[in-house]
């Protein structure tokens, strides 16, 4: 299988995960095929299997800048020291701390493994239909941290046991946080709950572009057998700012990114 079509099938998981890795192909692309007309449509190519992350749309637009190999390592490390810097950011706001998360983001778990020790608990929720929870819980678990392990159904039941929620973010534009579809109603039951709402990710998800695609995956991914039936599997949704507290990212803790 090649590269886009493990994208296409989310054999790789995680907005960074997906532009390091993504970056990394590209390194061993252009070294094959140059910078030229055939790097520009493999670029092409990767956005159109995830179109909706825009890390990797901002991560390739500077690489294009630069056009080596040097600046795509620039960006991969430019990732990879935001990671530790958002995790470290995310420090003021935990104090033994019930956190209830959603999806797989490796921010999130960055920030939640760098302070363990001020971390009571996590609630990780399955994360239908691909289960991208269960990769949280694993490496949570992993590192020594208190996990619970909920269906996406049952967080209004969790609410009540957490302090805060902490998301990751797919793309973080004027109308708000996209990410991983069930963040908005997390968030709308936080809010009833007055549980604070956060986003932990990089400068990378600020979204500049003129339109977002909503990526729809396929019927096939959930357990259905209704024939004659619409079938419905968006990947992602939009949650108001009005719903978050705040966002985390390499450059400190704000209100909001725009």
């Amino acid at each position: 299988m090649d590269f886009v079509s493990r994208l296409k099938k989310i054999q790789i998981q995680g907005a960074t995960n997906i532009t390091v890795e993504s970056l990394k192909h590209l390194s061993g692309f252009s070294r094959k095929y140059g910078f030229g007309k055939k790097f520009d449509t493999e670029c092409k190519k990767l956005l159109e299997a995830r179109p909706t992350a825009v890390d990797l749309f901002n991560a390739i637009e500077k690489v294009k800048k630069s056009r080596s190999q040097e600046g795509i390592n620039k960006v991969i490390k430019e990732l990879e020291a935001s990671k530790t810097a958002a995790a470290g950011n995310a420090s003021r706001i935990f104090k033994r701390s019930v956190v209830l998360t959603h999806c797989h983001s490796s921010f999130v778990v960055a920030a939640l493994v760098k302070n363990k020790s001020k971390i009571k608990e996590v609630i990780v929720t399955e994360t239908r239909p691909r289960d991208q929870g269960l990769i949280t819980a694993k490496e949570l678990l992993k590192n020594k941290v208190k996990v619970s392990y909920i269906i996406d159904s049952a967080i209004s039941d969790f609410i009540g046991n957490a302090d805060m929620v902490v998301v990751g973010a797919d793309a973080l534009r004027n109308e708000g946080l996209i990410n991983k579809v069930g963040t908005h109603p997390l968030a709308v039951v936080a809010k009833e709950n007055r549980k604070p709402f956060y986003v932990i990710t990089s400068s990378f998800t600020v979204d500049k572009r003129p339109k977002i695609v909503m990526e729809q995956r396929p019927a096939s991914e959930l357990h259905a057998n209704l024939k004659g039936a619409r079938i419905f599997n968006p990947a992602f949704d939009l949650t108001p700012w009005k719903y978050i507290t705040a966002v985390i990212t390499e450059k400190g803790v704000k209100k909001m990114i725009r």
